[in-house]
């Protein structure tokens, strides 16, 4: 059953791809992107965060001139530390408890970062 997936799934790709370039025939300009190449291009970061995995001390530095808003949640979702980071400023987070956190990056009401904090 598994072979009769696959080939059906390989017709509707084939098909997709016949469709595809049927339908960009008649333009000039054709762009083809390789999906790999796109999964290996890493995110630009904004701030460096270190050391993560920390013991409870942390720094985070903005690496842009603009001003950043700085928030680091628990896994619950609540807000346990927040700042603003202005021209490359460096900030000093020392109360973190053991636990995993999320932060996020913020400029202009945008979300421009985002990861994990292991404290250990």
């Amino acid at each position: 059953m598994n072979r009769n997936l696959l080939f059906v799934g390989l017709l509707l790709v084939g098909s997709m791809n016949l469709f595809a370039q049927n339908s960009f025939e008649n333009t000039s300009n054709i762009i083809s992107i390789d999906s790999s190449v796109i999964k290996s291009m890493p995110a630009k970061t904004v701030i460096k965060l270190y050391p993560n995995p920390s013991y409870g001390k942390l720094s985070v530095t903005a690496s842009t001139s603009s001003t950043l808003h700085f928030y680091i949640f628990d896994l619950e979702g609540t807000l346990v530390y927040q700042t603003e980071l202005n021209n490359k400023e460096k900030k000093t987070i020392d109360n973190l408890k053991k636990g995993t956190y999320l932060y996020d990056v913020f400029e202009k009401d945008e979300s421009i970062e985002e990861g994990k904090i292991i404290v250990k």
